[in-house]
């Protein structure tokens, strides 16, 4: 009876042994906390968002939190964030994701182990996709059974890039420089290691900024590759509606992206981009609401898995995975995609050790390319022979309200 005793007692150690050693996906995440997330963000509304350092902060033209809760889920945590009215009218051209974004970066450094993170944001208690547009495609996605397999285009996005603000009456890439490097250049570094990755595999991968690093100047004046996607994707032929739908330059980038994908019938969309607000490591982000969120989680948590295993593998051994992250419409390039779309984040550029420093290497960026490449054919992503290389001639309906 003794013997047994002790073999259950060391059975029971091995046990526990195993479950605080394993995966950090295997483990519950600590809770959140909702006063220290509230602060943060008050804190953010003081401050302009970038683009609108003309105008008064958010704080100063009404923008307040009511509330912000913490509530788990059945995979993760959710994080619902209430604002004023005020936050519809902060941006005087009428978009909002400037100052989500901005909110959503004031909490990234209070996240970081939090992993399956929703955000929910409220606009005096009602969710913010509300108060959003709809888009209407042309079709489904182009894709086959799980079983058979995913076939047809896949966009693949690099974030940013040259656009002209109406405010500074100027053009201006949409992100900073920290420490020599920028991030509207950095994505479209990773876009063109991923863009091979995926021609040499037999995949179809369309890409909305120029890929061509030897084109000419463009409409800013800069080579061509370095401009936003609304450039590029007019030069494809797009009509207007793709490209030239918004308020400003700057929204009619984002919303020119998925509204090419739609128009193309691509299968999914991968958008490449790297962080802010000082934290650290990758996160993938998907969106609730856009129809899709069933493949758009599971291609956001294969590509997600692949991309930190290789950080890990192939360059540092203790890269923090924040797992996924989704809202529902916060991102306008995930929202308007009628098809499975997802948010690569992949470093933090304002986080000079170990995010910045990893984002000079070529290595690291073309083993993020390889992960995602990887992630797409464990999706299901196969080769296909497109049926023309030619953009579809066809109308689109563009978005369209409740």
């Amino acid at each position: 009876m003794r013997r047994y005793a002790v073999e259950l007692t060391v059975v029971a150690a091995v046990a526990t042994m195993m479950l605080t050693t394993a995966s950090p996906r295997a483990q519950q995440a600590d809770p959140l906390d909702p006063a220290a997330i509230r602060a943060a963000v008050e804190r953010a509304l003081t401050r302009a968002p970038r683009g609108f350092e003309a105008l008064q902060s958010p704080q100063q033209t009404g923008v307040r939190v009511r509330e912000v809760e913490v509530q788990p889920t059945s995979s993760g945590q959710r994080v619902s964030i209430d604002l004023t009215q005020r936050a519809l009218t902060y941006d005087p051209r009428g978009g909002v994701e400037a100052l989500t974004d901005h909110v959503i970066a004031s909490t990234a450094p209070l996240t970081a182990g939090a992993r399956n993170l929703e955000y929910r944001i409220l606009i005096d208690g009602l969710p913010l996709d509300q108060f959003m547009t709809r888009v209407v495609s042309p079709g489904p996605p182009r894709m086959a059974t799980r079983q058979a397999g995913v076939v047809g285009p896949v966009v693949i996005s690099a974030g940013h890039g040259w656009y002209y603000d109406e405010w500074f009456t100027a053009w201006r890439l949409q992100r900073d420089y920290y420490w020599g490097i920028v991030e509207d250049f950095v994505n479209h570094d990773i876009v063109q290691y991923l863009d091979a990755e995926m021609k040499a595999a037999g995949l179809d991968a369309r890409t909305v900024r120029n890929p061509d690093r030897e084109a000419g100047p463009g409409t800013s004046g800069r080579a061509r590759w370095e401009e936003s996607a609304k450039y590029h994707i007019r030069e494809l032929g797009a009509p207007p509606a793709i490209w030239d739908y918004g308020a400003d330059d700057y929204s009619k980038d984002i919303n020119s992206r998925p509204f090419f994908a739609n128009w193309v019938e691509s299968v999914a969309v991968v958008s490449i981009h790297n962080n802010g607000g000082g934290g650290t490591g990758t996160e993938t982000w998907y969106d609730a609401t856009n129809g899709h969120e069933e493949e758009s989680r599971r291609l956001a948590e294969i590509v997600n898995a692949k991309v930190v295993a290789a950080i890990r593998a192939g360059y540092d051994a203790n890269w923090p995975d924040r797992g996924l992250r989704t809202c529902n419409g916060c991102k306008g390039e995930t929202r308007l995609a009628a098809r499975p779309a997802i948010i690569v984040e992949i470093a933090y550029m304002d986080t000079k050790f170990p995010d910045n420093a990893a984002l000079h290497s070529e290595a690291f960026k073309q083993l993020v390319a390889q992960a995602i490449r990887e992630g797409l054919q464990e999706w299901g992503l196969r080769p296909n022979i497109p049926e023309t290389t030619e953009s579809p001639d066809r109308e689109i309906s563009g978005p369209q309200p409740y």
